[in-house]
């Protein structure tokens, strides 16, 4: 019986902030935007902990299929820096990791379940969510091997999460139409946390450029090359916390000089070992911006920046 500490790692808990942030921001959009007249209710609590479960499990199965999809096609392979893959080090079989992503997707629909039967029109963008998880490394298109792992990453995982989660806390027992719900706010906010999200996907694809590369993985560093990554990896922090600043107002930018030591590092690192630093750096930033956005919206410090959203 494998260990529970192999699934664990297998999970990469450090991505999981991915899951939880644009959750946790897109319930603090619904706070300052929303409609909170009757202030925080059972629906609200249940819409808030469906949101947070599916994209848990949505992440653990994009990663399981990850680790799988990666394995079969030689992008794993002992030569590579950093952490030990599951199914390349035989550490889980292939079939077993089938089970642990179908176990994973089947967790992630029921945790949506409540969502969807109050609004039925949630089970299209959640199916499509575990359908481009899947997709990332698996099937026949699979989207990191055709650089369009950042684009998935700033769209899933940043606009979708978060605008979704907005829309289920403005509308979970109420019926009210979408236009009902506060859209500009949540997809600009979304798009902030996907910026900062992508930076997490940089890292890991500025480690691994040669291993990518020999292995056909054209992710968009392979295909423009780690300045392309050095300068990408600025424009999101600052891309990032301009969309948040606008939303939940100034204070945002007091984690801009954490973010350009962030990226001085990152521009100084050369070996692929240099980068593995910046994977758990950028999930703590990403981390740190979502409990600020977080904190503003409960104690009502949207004053200024984000206030002429409303």
């Amino acid at each position: 019986m494998l260990s529970m500490k192999v699934w664990i790692d297998a999970c990469r808990p450090k991505t999981l902030v991915a899951a939880v942030v644009p959750v946790a921001v897109g319930a603090s959009v619904w706070k300052v935007y929303g409609n909170v007249s009757q202030g925080t209710t059972q629906e609200h609590i249940i819409a808030f902990t469906s949101c947070l479960l599916f994209a848990f499990g949505a992440q653990v199965a994009s990663n399981f299929a990850n680790d799988l999809g990666d394995a079969q096609r030689g992008a794993d392979s002992l030569r590579r820096v950093g952490p030990i893959r599951a199914v390349v080090t035989g550490l889980i079989s292939p079939r077993q990791m089938k089970i642990g992503i179908g176990l994973a997707c089947l967790f992630a629909f029921l945790a949506g379940l409540p969502l969807g039967l109050n609004h039925p029109i949630l089970f299209i963008p959640a199916i499509l969510a575990l359908l481009f998880a899947l997709g990332y490394t698996l099937g026949p298109f699979p989207l990191a091997y055709w650089g369009l792992g950042d684009l998935f990453v700033i769209t899933c995982f940043g606009l979708q999460a978060t605008a979704l989660t907005t829309y289920a806390m403005q509308n979970y027992s109420s019926g009210a139409l979408l236009a009902d719900t506060p859209w500009q706010p949540a997809l600009l906010a979304g798009l902030g946390i996907g910026f900062l999200a992508d930076n997490i996907l940089l890292s890991n694809n500025a480690r691994d450029k040669e291993v990518d590369q020999e292995a056909g993985k054209r992710t968009t560093v392979v295909l423009w090359g780690r300045g392309f990554a050095k300068m990408a990896h600025l424009s999101n922090i600052l891309l990032g916390l301009a969309c948040l600043s606008f939303v939940f107002g100034w204070v945002l930018w007091v984690l801009l000089p954490w973010g350009l030591w962030q990226n001085r590092g990152f521009r100084a690192a050369q070996k692929p070992a240099d980068f593995i630093p910046f994977l758990t750096q950028s999930a703590v930033l990403l981390l740190v911006a979502g409990v600020l956005c977080v904190t503003v919206a409960c104690l009502g410090w949207v004053s200024c920046g984000g206030s002429f959203l409303r």
